[in-house]
C-alpha cells in the first residue's frame, strides 16, 4: 500500500475526477493517487484548486491537468494496457500524479517566466505551499548517497494543448515510483477469474426436442494467452427416440454434465473472445426408457465475455459428437456473475 511521500507538508488542494472510463476502477485511482501525492482530494472547485481530469477513448487514457497556480494546461496520453490489465488503475493513478507535481515543479525553476501566463494571478500563499511541497517532495525521494548508475530515462513529454506552456522535466522521485510500477506489474503474470451463474439448453440432434437448464462455471485468463473454463450442469426436457420397432417415442429427459475447457483468447475493451476445446461428460436419463447412458466426448467451444467493472455477462456455444448416442449434439449458455 502506498504512503504520502512528505510526512507533514501542506499540499494545494487537487480535484480528480474519472469520466467515460470503464474499464478503471475510479475509486481505486482516487485511493492511490491521493497516497501518491499525499493529500486528500476536494470535490470543491476553486480560484486555487488544480483540475485533474482523466478521460478514455479507445484503448488510450488521457491525462489533463489545468493548474490555476503556474497557470497552464498540461496532459499526456497513453495505453495502460501495455503494462497489463490488472495494473491500468495503479498506472494511471501514478501518471496524474506524476503530471501534477511536474507542473507544479515550474513555479521554482522558471519562478519569473519571460511570458507571463494568461488568467488572474495566483494567491502567494497558493504559489508558497506549492514551491514547498515540491522541493520536500523532492528532497524526501532524493537517495541518501549518490548512486553510481545512470539516472532512469526520462519519459516521453506530454501532448500540450495549444497555449500551453512548456513543462518542465518529471520529478526524479515520480520516475521512480513509474519504473517500479512498470516492473513489478511486468513481472506478475496475469490473471483475470470469473464466477457466473448459467442458463443452458442442449439439443441431441438424432432425436427432437431441447433440454433446458443451468449451472455454474469458473473461468481464468492467465499470461495474456490461455483461457480455462469448469462448470457442471443439469437440464431436463422432452427427447424422441425411436423404440424397438423403430417408431419414435416422447421421453422426459434430464442430463446432469461437467464440462473442462481450455482456449485462445483475445480482449477489445471491455470485450474477451475466447476459442478452443475440451470436453464435456455426463448421464443421459429417459424416463421409462433405457438404463442411464453415459456419454463423454470432445467438443468446440467458442465464447465471448462482457465486463462492467466487476460484473461479467457470458455467451457460449458448444458442439460436438458421441458415438455411444449415435449423433451430434450442440448446446448454448448465458451467464451472469462477478469478476474475482
Amino acid at each position: 500500500m502506498l504512503a504520502p511521500r512528505t510526512a507533514g507538508a501542506a499540499v494545494p488542494p487537487v480535484r480528480l475526477e474519472v469520466e467515460g472510463c470503464p474499464s478503471l476502477d475510479a475509486k481505486a485511482v482516487q485511493r492511490i493517487f491521493s497516497a501518491d501525492l499525499g493529500t486528500t482530494t476536494t470535490t470543491e472547485p476553486g480560484p486555487d484548486v488544480t483540475d485533474v481530469t482523466i478521460t478514455c477513448e479507445g484503448n488510450r487514457v488521457t491525462v489533463r491537468v489545468r493548474d490555476p497556480i503556474s497557470r497552464k494546461t498540461v496532459k499526456r496520453s497513453f495505453d495502460p494496457k501495455s503494462f497489463g490489465t490488472q495494473a491500468e488503475s495503479r498506472i494511471v493513478a501514478i501518471a496524474a500524479s506524476e503530471l501534477v507535481l511536474a507542473s507544479w515543479a515550474e513555479l521554482s525553476a522558471n519562478p519569473a517566466p519571460m511570458v507571463p501566463p494568461e488568467g488572474p494571478p495566483p494567491s502567494e500563499s497558493a504559489v508558497e505551499t506549492a514551491r514547498t511541497f515540491v522541493r520536500e517532495r523532492s528532497g524526501a525521494d532524493a537517495p541518501r548517497a549518490a548512486p553510481a548508475t545512470p539516472a532512469p530515462p526520462t519519459p516521453p513529454p506530454p501532448v500540450k494543448e495549444p497555449g500551453d506552456t512548456e513543462q518542465p522535466e518529471a520529478l526524479a522521485g515520480g520516475q521512480r515510483d513509474s519504473e517500479r510500477a512498470r516492473r513489478h506489474e511486468h513481472s506478475t503474470p496475469i490473471v483475470a477469474d470469473r464466477v457466473t451463474a448459467i442458463v443452458s439448453f442442449r439439443s441431441f440432434l438424432n432425436g427432437e426436442g431441447t433440454l433446458w437448464g443451468g449451472g455454474a462455471r469458473f473461468g481464468r485468463e492467465r499470461f495474456g494467452v490461455v483461457s480455462w473454463a469448469l462448470d457442471a450442469l443439469v437440464e431436463s426436457g422432452t427427447m424422441e427416440k425411436p423404440d424397438d420397432q423403430g417408431v419414435l417415442q416422447k421421453h422426459s429427459a434430464t442430463t446432469t454434465t461437467v464440462g473442462a475447457s481450455l482456449c485462445f483468447y483475445a480482449k477489445a475493451g471491455p470485450a474477451t473472445f475466447r476459442a478452443g476445446g475440451g470436453l464435456r461428460a455426463g448421464v443421459l436419463t429417459l424416463q421409462d426408457g433405457p438404463t442411464p447412458t453415459i456419454w463423454g466426448w470432445p467438443m468446440l467451444v467458442a465464447s465471448q465475455t462482457l465486463r462492467f467493472r466487476a460484473l461479467v455477462i457470458d455467451f457460449s456455444g458448444e458442439g460436438g459428437y458421441v458415438p455411444s448416442l449415435n449423433g451430434a449434439w450442440a448446446s448454448g449458455q448465458v451467464g451472469l456473475g462477478i469478476a474475482l
